[in-house]
């Protein structure tokens, strides 16, 4: 099995609020960081008179996280995501430059795909226009295409937010970037989770972060047909497990977490926050062609975290499943988790996150990490946002009305999953459970 590894430190940024423990108090209360999207979706044709809801992340100041401040203005807002999150999940493990075992330190991340942006565009397009035909494609080749900035395909770069997050605090150890999307975080966590077992590193910083919401990003979502009907209010419009789900929401943010070898986060006495357990993944052909994956997968990557984990499902204190609203997807998801957990099925709470802050894609599963980690130290589970009318025969015990005091178990699984039959389960401990 390889070393124990621990959860030192945790940082997140989401529609929620901007650093963990402000969005986890917004979460047990029943906030949701979900609104009107402005700005962006009036440009968008939908083929209908229909507004779009999102959760969108304000006030992340990159000079309080880079320091090379060049740099930072060369940056797109995920990467200024992924920086505050890291950089408060540092802060929280107490770990730095200058106290941390550069080799031995490395750092894996989940990265939806990173999309044009308009104005990187613009000026190109708009020296390649020739009267009377409009845009000259020749005029594009000769020319015009020198005017799109050649930072532009380094900041597209998928592992490029991984680097420059790796080169500030000195990481050489290894590392690893996963994509496109609500796969991506728990690959990510996983993978840290066997380097450190294996002895490949000592401290890993693990985690993902979400895309900025720009047309580009948009569009995939409503190409893939996930986007929920916008109600009024917008906060309202994600309604994971509710009989009257219509969709998901997009959502920013970013979610890393600091995972540790138990003897080294011992050897510099950190403070141990839970314990990562185990990881388990599976991939299926998703049904008909839905966006999510069929139920023998999410079965075997749930069942697969709890085996990796040596637990039986009555050691559970609650799931957070993906759950991002999809009428048939989450109906496929209650079956699976009903399914695994068996006779324990009605007496183990169920939650999801995505009513609250949108849905993160590559940061989904990181951040529902962050807040299960939250429910072991403080143990309760966040009710489920807008659940209204649970599906009456969906066999498991959803946490609806306001959260739930955890009374029996001592681990929670977290259920991530792709839009094309990926699945992955991370399952966390409370570090006391085994006699630490």
């Amino acid at each position: 099995m390889g070393e124990r590894v621990v959860v030192t430190g945790v940082g997140a940024v989401s529609a929620l609020g901007n650093e963990p423990r402000a969005q986890w108090t917004a979460l047990l209360r029943g906030a949701s960081g979900v609104g009107a999207l402005h700005g962006l979706a009036e440009d968008i044709d939908l083929g209908a008179d229909r507004p779009l809801a999102a959760g969108r992340v304000h006030g992340i100041d990159p000079r309080d996280w880079i320091s090379d401040r060049k740099a930072a203005r060369a940056m797109r807002l995920h990467t200024h995501m992924a920086f505050a999150a890291a950089g408060q999940a540092m802060m929280s493990a107490k770990i730095h430059r200058g106290n941390l075992d550069a080799d031995a330190t490395g750092i894996t991340l989940g990265v939806t795909m990173i999309d044009y942006d308009i104005a990187d565009l613009e000026l190109a397009a708009r020296r390649s226009l020739h009267d009377p035909i409009g845009f000259d494609i020749e005029r594009f080749c000769r020319t015009g295409w020198r005017a799109i900035s050649p930072m532009v395909s380094i900041v597209m770069l998928n592992n490029a937010t991984l680097c420059q997050i790796a080169m500030q605090y000195g990481l050489h150890g290894p590392n690893a970037s996963f994509s496109p999307f609500g796969e991506a975080g728990g690959q990510a966590i996983g993978a840290a989770l066997r380097m450190l077992q294996e002895g490949d590193a000592q401290v890993m910083l693990a985690g993902g972060v979400s895309p900025r919401l720009n047309l580009s990003a948009l569009q995939r979502f409503l190409y893939l047909g996930i986007v929920a009907d916008t109600t009024d209010p917008a906060a309202g419009s994600c309604r994971p497990f509710d009989r009257d789900r219509t969709g998901t929401v997009p959502g920013e943010g970013a979610a890393v977490l600091v995972l540790e070898t138990l003897p080294h986060a011992r050897d510099r006495g950190a403070h141990i926050l839970a314990e990562v357990l185990g990881h388990g993944a599976a991939v299926g052909v998703p049904p008909g062609g839905e966006p999510h994956p069929p139920r023998a997968a999410v079965e075997q990557s749930f069942a697969a975290a709890l085996d990796d984990a040596a637990l039986t499902p009555d050691r559970l204190a609650g799931v957070y499943a993906d759950a991002p609203g999809l009428l048939s997807g989450d109906a496929v998801e209650a079956a699976a988790i009903g399914a695994v957990l068996g006779r324990h099925a009605g007496a183990t709470p169920v939650t999801s996150t995505k009513g609250a802050t949108g849905h993160l894609l590559a940061a989904a599963l990181p951040l529902q990490s962050v807040f299960a980690v939250h429910s072991l130290v403080d143990r309760y589970l966040p009710a489920i946002a807008n659940l209204r009318h649970p599906e009456p025969d969906s066999g498991i015990d959803l946490v609806s009305g306001g959260p739930r005091r955890i009374s029996a178990g001592d681990a929670v699984a977290c259920l991530g999953a792709g839009f094309r039959g990926q699945s992955e389960c991370v399952v966390f401990g409370a570090f006391e459970a085994k006699g630490a």
